[in-house]
């Protein structure tokens, strides 16, 4: 694995922790208001668990897995297609790659 690729999967390990703190600090600000939550915090999590998925899904097709695989999202919930192909492009090794097509 190239160190632009190991980068990016330290990044998802980091990033999927903060969100699951994220989502219950605001569980706990929607208890302690009484239903409704902090909006700062759910901003936050809005904006780090999109960006979460489009590069969870540009390091899955990476490493070689299909759309399919990854996700199966509905009609009205579709990843952008072009944010996944610059994080593609920005984390693609390419000695990494021809090494593993040898």
């Amino acid at each position: 694995m190239g160190p632009k690729r190991l980068e990016l999967k330290n990044w998802l390990k980091r990033t999927g922790i903060e969100i699951r703190e994220l989502k219950k600090e605001f569980k706990d600000s929607q208890r302690a208001r009484g239903g409704g939550g902090d909006y700062y915090i759910m901003s936050e999590l809005y904006h780090k668990s999109y960006e979460y998925r489009h590069r969870h899904i540009a390091y899955s097709e990476l490493r070689g897995k299909t759309r399919d695989q990854i996700e199966k999202p509905k009609e009205n919930n579709l990843p952008n297609e072009k944010a996944i192909e610059k994080i593609k492009k920005d984390y693609f090794d390419e000695p990494t790659a021809l090494c593993a097509g040898a």
